[in-house]
């Protein structure tokens, strides 16, 4: 590559996704091209740069010294790339633009489509990515930081930036069909004889510390649960049919519980909260897009009943 180089910020936009994904066909398949376009756009930048930038094999991927420091330069370019071009296309700040929002399957299937639709009636010059991804399949490292993503629990790293909103709260439910057949349950410890649902979360994995005044007791849901699942919608379905006892958010539970087809187990055992977060990769730039679509976002997460 010479020094005229057309697709140079193409290049480099490769190079980083690489470098964050460690795989040429994750790359490839996230930027919706070939892996021998991502090889060839590698190629090119090394020959540009007259250095190697990654070390690779079919078992191994490194950055080398100067991959390294590539990679942490490039993050910095093509930020302030972005966000001169969007000084040049909108420089009145009008909230135009795209941005990619994430979020877990239950909340995109009932809150996050009615949110952003309603964001882009009312901002008619924008448009959203929806995504839906469970919070157990992020790394540091996953594409969506770029963008935004609503999630519970934390990712440990100086790159992302993790905004608290209001915590959502817990509680037990089961069916009053349920109820009727297994009886009232007066205490946690009867738990562990009733047939539990468990949600595959990292927050509900570990045990929780139920309390009730005074007392405490430890629970371990998933560890006695018949069935664990990462799609929440799956389990309420058979909760509602009778067939089981699961922990779900206040926010999902509230319209069932009104309408008398749940029941709130042990209301008197309090159970922690869990920690929800926008979260996002630090830069330098955002547009006025990102940050007015974010704080939308926040106000529409806070304003939910019961939290």
């Amino acid at each position: 590559m010479q020094t005229n180089n057309n697709r140079g910020m193409k290049d480099w936009i490769v190079f980083i996704r690489v470098a964050e994904v460690r795989s040429l066909s994750r790359a490839a398949k996230e930027l919706n091209i070939s892996v021998p376009a991502v090889s060839k756009s590698l190629s090119r930048l090394e020959d540009f740069v007259k250095a190697s930038l990654i070390l690779r094999d079919a078992k191994n991927f490194e950055l080398t010294c100067a991959g390294q420091i590539a990679y942490k330069q490039a993050k910095d370019i093509t930020s302030a790339f972005h966000s001169l071009l969007t000084s040049l296309r909108n420089p009145d700040k009008n909230i135009a633009g795209q941005v990619r929002f994430c979020a877990p399957a239950l909340i995109c299937e009932l809150l996050a489509n009615h949110w952003i639709l309603d964001y882009v009636k009312q901002n008619k010059l924008t448009n959203i990515l929806l995504y839906s991804r469970e919070g157990g399949e992020f790394s540091q490292n996953s594409p969506e930081f770029d963008d935004l993503v609503l999630k519970s629990g934390i990712i440990e790293s100086d790159d992302l930036i993790h905004r608290k909103l209001a915590s959502a709260n817990l509680l037990l439910c089961a069916s009053p069909d349920y109820l009727d057949k297994h009886g009232i349950i007066t205490h946690p410890r009867e738990l562990e004889s009733h047939f539990l649902l468990g949600i595959n979360h990292h927050w509900l994995e570990k045990e929780m510390v139920l309390a009730n005044g005074s007392q405490e007791y430890m629970l371990a849901l998933n560890n006695h649960s018949k069935i664990i699942s990462n799609n929440c919608l799956a389990l309420l379905g058979l909760v509602l049919n009778g067939h089981g006892i699961m922990i779900l958010p206040s926010w999902v539970a509230y319209e069932y519980l009104l309408k008398q087809l749940l029941v709130s187990i042990l209301p008197q055992w309090k159970i922690p909260a869990m920690p929800v977060y926008l979260v996002w990769r630090h830069r330098k730039f955002y547009s006025p897009m990102f940050k007015h679509f974010a704080n939308f976002i926040e106000s529409k997460w806070n304003a939910l009943p019961n939290l």
